[in-house]
């Protein structure tokens, strides 16, 4: 429990500017002129989405504001594809999966830095706030020939916000509901004739509501702080130097889980446990860009530092790092500037080293988790792009990986793109393989006497395939998108017990089967009126052939969103259905492995805006506004109905 209950309403330290290495210019541009829609990372190097092969989803800032999304994984649940699990409430350890993949299969990029924990090779979307993030991106299906390790479901990259405009520009949101929550949020950017900068902070904090559902119990909150920064700096006509920092501090209150508990009420209870995680992140790159040629350089570093704790005494005390170098060229084959190029190629370099070390002795078993251990990691990657009668797009890629610890892989990938002439379909599929290392936990242990690691564990591999069809209606006002997926999984990574049940990781014989059909649409029925639909079928089955758990069999989205008083008031209203979704039974007598299948459920939530002027909006939200009574874990109570109300500024 928080001591302070409405700290987050302390004033924002002032965000002084200095001797900024810019030349702002004060006047105002004509509007920009809208550009076709660009997957940022569906590949070495941007490419229209109209043009990529791969099964992909973008989340725009628009969106994110109109149904005032706070945390960014709640933009994520009802994509295509798309599997969500999170703890409780808000800041709880929260879970993507991507076509059935596992959660440490989804690789995540913030601002093209890997964020995922090197010990467990997972990204936990419990502190990821949707503050200043411009762009959400959703690659399905293999990835490891462009990106290596861990994307074997799929990669999700996201992009904050730059300045965009010349001139100094400054926005604040503050925001107070239910719950005893309350945010504030505040940036200002610049652009100028030798660079551009961006600066935000966002506090957030709520004291949430009891996870275990235990009455009378204590409730479970969730405190961020957000810092993230970004510029460039225009040295001549074709080089350009930048970079990017990210600072979150966050603590998170948890209870405690009760194994083979008699019942599932029983299975999470009260107490007085917390998260406590810093994380730090940065990186500098130079783009070098002239005539048929593009060269980049980027160095980035992740610091981690996470401890857990009971009655406010340290039960974990944790540090991890990524040290990561990349280079990599990209050529225009077929003419003398890169944007005019039908055919492209590019190669690129990239190195990475990581490291997890236990950093109090007085909370280890044994002397040996205090050993910091690391682990090496090079690779070599290609690409090819090119353009056919002006309808056919291919993307081929290879990459081969040097392992220090693990045999070296080889991975592929294929797309292609068809837009068929006068006809508004495109065809699409692509087809490649993934592979996935052991994460330093599986591999190092960390714990004796409770989990032993495995250093003779192969990594594991898959092979996965997509078809679709595109099809466009009514002056591309309609679009409706279906997608048949299909992968395999060998080599799945499990857990063995002994007698004394401590769990060691070893390779399980068999195959990891996947399939399913993602469908989006969207309908500009008006000039006010925009509706959206998605849907997953999923069949997930590990090498037993059980139901693979944390993931539902169906999945429906939609949305709609009205504008009126000439475009000042908008009312957005957006809904869920899952069903089919079943976790591990943790109930006695416990049975490894055994499963619990959880209620269907759906949930609808409610947000409004009003532009009172050009610079200032008030905004409101209802969520679950139906109270639904639903679980995504077993035995985690989730949030009922809440109600926020805000302002926007900007100027």
């Amino acid at each position: 429990m928080f001591r302070t209950r409405h700290a987050v309403f302390a004033a924002l330290p002032p965000l002084v500017l200095a001797a900024l290495p810019l030349s702002l210019q004060a006047q105002e541009t004509a509007d920009a002129v809208e550009l076709a829609p660009v997957v940022i990372s569906g590949g070495l190097t941007p490419i229209a989405a109209e043009r990529y092969g791969r099964a992909n989803s973008v989340i725009t800032a628009e969106e994110l504001e109109d149904r005032q999304i706070t945390y960014a994984v709640d933009a994520l649940r009802a994509l295509p594809g798309v599997a969500v699990s999170r703890t409780g409430g808000f800041g709880g350890t929260t879970q993507v999966r991507l076509r059935g993949a596992e959660s440490n299969h989804t690789l995540v990029l913030i601002d093209g830095v890997e964020v995922s924990a090197p010990e467990t090779g997972e990204y936990d979307f419990g502190g990821l706030l949707a503050a200043d993030i411009a762009r959400i991106e959703v690659l399905r299906g293999p990835q490891s020939a462009l990106y290596g390790s861990n994307a074997v479901g799929g990669v999700i990259s996201i992009t904050t916000k730059g300045a965009s405009r010349p001139g100094l520009r400054w926005s604040g949101e503050a925001e107070a509901g239910t719950d005893g929550t309350g945010a504030v949020q505040g940036a200002v950017r610049g652009m100028g004739e030798i660079g551009s900068f961006s600066l935000s902070l966002a506090r957030r904090e709520t004291e949430g509501f009891d996870i275990s559902g235990t009455p009378g119990g204590e409730e479970d909150g969730d405190r961020n702080l957000t810092f993230n920064a970004r510029g460039e700096i225009f040295a001549n006509d074709w080089l350009t130097l930048g970079g990017t920092a990210r600072v979150v501090d966050r603590h998170s209150d948890t209870d405690g889980f009760f194994f083979a508990a008699p019942d599932t009420a029983s299975l999470v209870f009260d107490d007085a446990s917390a998260l406590d995680r810093q994380e730090a992140f940065g990186a500098l790159f130079a783009i070098a860009e002239q005539g048929r040629f593009r060269h980049e350089a980027r160095v980035s570093y992740l610091n981690a530092d996470d401890a857990t704790t009971l009655n406010g005494a340290d039960v974990t005390d944790t540090t991890s790092t990524r040290l990561q170098m990349s280079a990599q060229s990209t050529i225009g084959l077929d003419a003398g500037a890169l944007e005019a190029a039908d055919h492209t190629l590019t190669a690129k370099a990239d190195y990475a080293r990581e490291t997890f070390v236990n950093n109090d002795p007085a909370l280890v078993f044994d002397p040996s988790q205090l050993d910091q251990q690391s682990r090496a990691l090079f690779g070599l990657a290609a690409e090819y792009r090119g353009t056919f009668l002006d309808a056919v797009d291919v993307q081929l890629g290879a990459r081969h990986d040097f392992n220090d610890d693990f045999d070296d892989a080889t991975t592929w990938s294929a797309g292609v793109s068809w837009r068929v002439a006068g006809t508004g379909t495109r065809l699409h599929g692509s087809a490649g393989t993934g592979v996935q290392n052991p994460t330093m936990f599986e591999q190092f242990g960390f714990t004796p006497g409770q989990w032993q690691g495995n250093p003779d564990l192969e990594p594991e591999e898959s092979f996965g395939w997509d078809i679709g069809i595109e099809q466009r209606f009514w002056s591309d006002r309609a679009m409706i998108d279906v997608t048949y997926f299909r992968q395999d999984l060998t080599n799945e990574i499990g857990t063995v017990y002994d007698a004394a049940f401590v769990g060691t990781p070893v390779n399980l014989a068999g195959t990891s089967e996947r399939q399913g059909i993602e469908v989006a649409s969207t309908l500009q029925a008006t000039d006010r009126v925009t509706l959206g639909l998605t849907y997953t079928w999923l069949d997930a089955e590990d090498p037993t052939g059980a139901v693979e758990v944390r993931r539902p069999e169906h999945e429906l989205g939609a949305n709609v969103t009205f504008a009126f008083l000439d475009g000042r008031a908008r009312v957005t209203v957006d809904g869920r259905y899952a069903a089919g979704n079943r976790d591990l039974d943790f109930r006695a007598p416990y049975v490894p492995n055994s499963q619990v299948k959880l209620g269907d459920y759906m949930v609808l939530n409610v947000a409004a805006s009003y532009a009172v002027s050009d610079t200032v909006e008030v905004i409101g939200r209802v969520s679950n506004a139906l109270d639904a009574d639903y679980e995504e874990l077993d035995g985690y109570q989730t949030q009922g109905v809440a109600a926020y109300a805000g302002l926007r500024v900007r100027f």
